[in-house]
């Protein structure tokens, strides 16, 4: 395992008398990609504010290596806010000025025709996503973080933005945590999944551990109660049951044809499990 760029101890903190995170304890490793996911509200975004200095926390301790210090640490939130009357110039001008950059790449603007005479507040939110990511890269940074952005994003855009993700990490090793709700893009990236609820993670696991560990099994009827049913869905005729945690044994011990499914599903079944206990508590 590489050493951690980032350790996280006993995190928490809450807003009024609601805890948005809860004792939580994680580290992530230099050239990682992890996607956390999970149901609105459960506290991702605090987190990834939390990593980035936005926030502070009550307690705990978020611990950063030398190699990923405040000024290497790149932060792209979901409200893709910047000063509305600024032009593009100015912003890049300011951001250069605030991390002592010497040279702007501008690439990515001009693959989208941008001109740095623009009026932020006239750029689409696609625009203002790339621009973003042009300011956050020119830091070189060691640890990214982004924040529910590409879902939001037309099909050019969200390829453009990943591509340039990936880009960047082969080249310098960053570390690449995101929080996403749209996955089809992304599906055989993140070599790790971290699943929030209620201000922890439940579940943290390679992407290759998870598509063992959950399958599907589609049936008219009900599943045999000794089957360990994470997640069903049961309108209709034919019934959707997702297996978790899933043995190789039970492939002999019951009839039933038991399908591998993809991480996106895979992320939705955990989001609806959630839902489901959340209902029945």
């Amino acid at each position: 395992m590489n050493q951690a760029i980032v350790e996280i101890r006993d995190l928490s903190l809450g807003f009024s008398r609601k805890k948005v995170i809860d004792g939580l304890s994680v580290s992530f490793a230099k050239g990682e990609w992890a996607v956390i996911a999970g149901r609105n509200g459960v506290g991702k975004s605090t987190f990834l504010r939390c990593l980035a200095g936005v926030l502070l926390p009550d307690s705990g301790q978020v611990i950063c290596s030398q190699e990923a210090p405040a000024n290497k640490t790149g932060f792209i939130s979901d409200a893709l806010s910047l000063f509305e009357d600024w032009t593009v110039e100015r912003a890049i001008a300011f951001h250069c000025r605030v991390f002592a950059i010497g040279e702007f790449d501008d690439r990515l603007l001009k693959r989208l025709g941008l001109s740095q005479k623009d009026r932020i507040r006239k750029l689409s939110a696609g625009e203002r996503a790339i621009l973003h990511l042009s300011l956050v890269l020119s830091q070189k940074p060691s640890l990214l973080l982004v924040d529910e952005v590409m879902h939001m994003l037309d099909p050019y855009i969200r390829e453009l933005f990943i591509e340039t993700l990936i880009e960047h990490l082969a080249a310098s090793q960053a570390t690449v945590l995101t929080v996403n709700h749209t996955f089809s893009e992304i599906e055989k990236i993140p070599e790790r999944v971290l699943v929030m609820d209620d201000g922890k993670f439940v579940i943290d696991q390679t992407s290759e551990a998870l598509r063992g560990q959950m399958k599907k099994v589609v049936v008219p009827g009900s599943l045999p109660a000794t089957l360990p049913c994470f997640f069903s869905k049961t309108e209709g005729i034919y019934k959707e049951y997702y297996i978790y945690p899933f043995r190789e044994e039970l492939r002999a011990e019951h009839a039933l044809d038991f399908q591998d499914i993809a991480l996106a599903e895979i992320i939705k079944a955990f989001i609806g499990g959630g839902y489901e206990q959340k209902r029945m508590a």
